[in-house]
């Protein structure tokens, strides 16, 4: 293989390293191929093969790896032309719900960026990274050592990848602050106390391990959801101050930092929307002038982050105030894997095209699909694969086609796009083949709450759904998705797994207090010995398949919680066919588990969705004390 570069000689090194890795990957013989690569300013990408011959015409490397990949599942006669619609355009992965996922992950989802072209993988690790200077920062939680960091960065270079830190310098730090030795720098148990010098000295720690570990200048500061901002221990020793105030205090204090240390800030923007209006980050009015507010210094980059909106008036709207008070403007969407055990691809979907059409209009230069993992990485992350390609389809394409978007997912996922598309079927039990875009979760609250006390059975009684039947045609439906993907097989395996424990446990709450009230004592002496015992089976077999995804892709640590969460359904499960069976068998007069009233857990027009684990398993607290 001979590769030629002919205006950047010097990059030559780099791009055959790239493609080496990447053909060995794709198991092709490239010995005889050509490959001329033209590097320009024009935001455009142009790519011809001619049998052996090869002519890439691209702006930067991550680009040119989006055109070899094209070249590699398109034949020997293929030619191509896309436009750049972002000037950065990546993936921020979530290292901080439990799941810090393993170098040779990371590295594996870097090639899969660079198949899809995009240009930016960002680690957001609130205390999951090292700093030798403070011994609990990520202690017990699989932190990433500073030779670990460096290890993805040089790997993500390769491919023109810039690995960008994704920290927390104010909120989002409980783990880091319930530690000894931190009361000093703590307003609540989860913010940082402002203006205390004790704070900046902490957070330059942070900061100057950052910038040894990676390479990149840029880095993004955290600094959202700080909603009891001042109302800790800074009321308490000095009294009230108004968080809009605040906020811009802190970011100066921190922006100080930074120019010290030469590093270029970014921050989520919603404390300054909502420090400044008084209400939801969302809630913002028509044609608000913000002329008037707190407002940082133009150079700091602002987070517009928003998920949830598949009206483009709304992401119109808010960029229009993001304009006013920064020069520099990022959006950040989503892949929705954190509704629970499932994720919620037909959300993702339609927020996106949306979101990205906005950011196009609007000529915003950066954008990035973000992974949250909330709840304890209860969801794979492989299954979050669709929206991140959706994100550098939307990047490279003006407008959405659904035939297009499933082929340049298989070519640089090796996973077919419908198959994925079914997962979403687990928490669209109540919706009737409608898109999801109220994130339901049933799959969630219906596996996890206690079979005899029932706290969500008013709505699946209510419903008249069959559920056995609803996840047995998911689970039969799942089982030929796995037949046919090789790569995802264990992936797939595990959901199959998942509907076959709901088709016995979604009403088995139901059927058990129907049964005792006919007093019909011989099909609940049938449940107890044939379906508990067979759900508890595939239960244990679910959890192995669980844990062997999680010791796949993430450090064991955090693990141990999803143990406990699935370990206490098998626990109350046998827990209940015990007890059911001493009623059977007259050693008990009643059951009061099943006696007691059920009443509806959501309100009339609210979603369907619970996602708090501590609120699904049982009506009385986990945690009782302050």
């Amino acid at each position: 293989m001979k590769i030629s570069c002919k205006n950047a000689e010097s990059r030559e090194k780099q791009l055959k390293t790239g493609t080496e890795i990447l053909i060995k990957e794709w198991n092709k013989d490239a010995e005889k191929l050509e490959i001329i690569v033209e590097f320009q300013e024009e935001d455009e990408l142009f790519v011809k093969r001619s049998g052996n011959k090869i002519h890439i015409v691209c702006k930067e490397p991550a680009h040119y790896y989006r055109a070899l990949t094209q070249i590699f599942c398109n034949g020997e006669a293929y030619e191509n032309k896309e436009k750049v619609f972002f000037e950065k355009n990546g993936v921020m992965l979530d290292c901080s719900r439990n799941a810090v996922f393993r170098v040779d992950k990371v590295k594996s989802i870097i090639r899969m960026l660079a198949k899809l072209g995009l240009n930016v993988l960002m680690l957001y690790t609130e205390d999951t990274y090292e700093v030798v200077e403070e011994p609990y920062f990520g202690i017990y939680r699989g932190r990433y050592t500073k030779d670990e960091i460096q290890e993805i960065d040089s790997y993500a270079s390769i491919f023109g990848i810039e690995l960008v830190p994704c920290i927390q310098t104010l909120a989002h730090l409980h783990n880091a602050l319930k530690w000894q030795g931190m009361e000093n720098i703590k307003d609540t148990a989860d913010i940082l106390d402002v203006g205390k010098e004790e704070t900046y000295v902490f957070i330059e720690k942070l900061l100057r391990c950052v910038k040894e570990s990676f390479s990149t200048r840029r880095v993004h500061l955290g600094m959202d959801e700080a909603v009891s901002l001042g109302l800790g221990n800074y009321l308490k020793n000095k009294g009230y101050e108004k968080s809009s105030v605040l906020i811009k205090k802190h970011c100066q204090r921190v922006m100080d930092i930074c120019k010290k240390l030469d590093l270029s800030p970014m921050i989520w923007s919603d404390m300054y929307i909502t420090a400044n209006t008084g209400k939801g980050y969302y809630d913002i009015e028509d044609n608000l002038d913000c002329s008037g507010w707190e407002k940082p210094e133009k150079e700091l980059g602002l987070v517009y982050w928003d998920y949830y909106h598949k009206d483009t008036k709304i992401y119109e709207k808010i960029i229009g105030v993001h304009k006013q008070i920064s020069d520099n403007i990022i959006f950040a969407g989503g892949s929705w894997a954190w509704n629970g055990m499932a994720p919620n691809h037909s959300k993702t979907l339609e927020c996106t095209i949306s979101a990205l059409q906005s950011c196009k209009e609007n000529k915003l230069k950066e954008v990035f699909c973000t992974v949250w993992l909330d709840n304890g990485a209860e969801t794979p992350i492989d299954a979050a694969l669709p929206g991140i390609a959706l994100f550098a389809y939307l990047g490279f394409h003006q407008s959405y086609n659904s035939e297009e978007f499933a082929a340049e997912f298989k070519n640089c996922t090796e996973g077919y796009l419908e198959d994925f598309f079914v997962f979403d079927k687990f928490d669209s039990l109540f919706l009737d083949g409608e898109s999801n875009q109220a994130a339901d979760n049933p799959s969630k609250y219906l596996l996890y709450q206690d079979p005899l006390t029932g706290i969500f059975d008013y709505h699946i009684k209510e419903s008249g759904i069959d559920t056995k039947k609803y996840y047995s045609d998911l689970r039969i439906k799942i089982g030929e998705c796995a037949a046919h993907s090789d790569k995802y097989y264990k992936l797939f395996l595990y959901y199959e797994k998942l509907a076959e424990v709901l088709s016995g446990k979604a009403d088995l709450g139901v059927r058990l207090k129907d049964l005792y009230k006919a007093q019909d004592l011989s099909a609940i002496r049938k449940i107890c010995e044939n379906g508990i015992p067979n759900t508890i089976e595939s239960l244990k077999k679910m959890k192995i398949l669980r844990e062997e995804l999680w010791m796949y892709d993430a450090k064991p640590w955090g693990y141990e919680l999803i143990d406990i969460k699935l370990g206490g359904v098998i626990t109350r499960l046998e827990s209940t066919k015990r007890r059911v069976f001493s009623y059977v068998n007259g050693e008990l007069t009643s059951l009061e588990e099943l006696e007691n009233e059920r009443l509806p857990y959501f309100g009339e027009k609210s979603a369907k969705r619970e996602n708090r684990w501590n609120r699904i398993i049982s009506g009385c607290d986990l945690v009782d004390t302050i």
